[in-house]
């Protein structure tokens, strides 16, 4: 059966491209072009209108959806840029009691004194190291959440395109509704004087 229509489609395209040359596809194209406009001019205007209006009606609760998709990134993006905001001011802390210890250590005493409490150049070390390991991780994680706010305000303004685009084929339709509605009035006034 499907080795039968392919032979039937080429014999019909070698039929066509022997009659018609290489105005062959130009032929076809307008033939076709022809048949859509022919089945679209049969339609009723009642049928085309209520169409519009269905997609009208499916379009409605998308945009709504979207919107709210919109709204609720935002606040996660503005949440993220918040927190990432402290974390920067934490860290930017972090690395002035690093630095502070740092030259603490400079000094070469064998104590030190930090918030009333004497310790030994070891324990400052220690803690030092410690406090410097801690820097690093919080530095890659506010990093790590820079490329993730970024990666959220791309996805963001991809969203608002879609909803610009959606929200512009509804007022299209919409337009497309009075036009039809003007159409089928026009008709009926017609059809009423014959």
């Amino acid at each position: 059966m499907l080795k039968e229509t392919g032979l039937v489609i080429g014999a019909i395209a070698l039929l066509l491209g022997l009659v018609f040359g290489r105005e062959t596809l130009s032929y076809v194209g307008t033939f076709v072009s022809g048949a859509r406009s022919a089945v679209r001019d049969s339609v009723p205007v009642e049928f085309e209108l209520k169409r519009a209006r269905e997609m009208v009606k499916h379009l409605s609760p998308e945009i709504e959806h979207n919107m709210h998709l919109i709204a609720k990134e935002e606040v996660g993006v503005e949440r993220l840029k918040s927190d990432i905001k402290r974390q920067e001011e934490q860290l930017t802390k972090n690395r002035s009691d690093i630095e502070r210890m740092t030259t603490d250590l400079k000094r070469g005493d064998s104590n030190y004194a930090y918030g009333g409490q004497m310790y030994t150049s070891k324990q400052v070390e220690s803690d030092l190291s410690r406090r410097f390991e801690v820097y690093k991780d919080r530095d890659v994680h506010v990093t790590k959440l820079k490329e993730l706010v970024n990666a959220r305000e791309q996805r963001l303004i991809a969203a608002r395109e879609k909803l610009r685009e959606m929200k512009s084929a509804k007022e299209q339709l919409m337009v497309e509704i009075e036009q039809m509605e003007t159409r089928l009035a026009m008709v009926k006034v017609a059809q009423t004087s014959t």
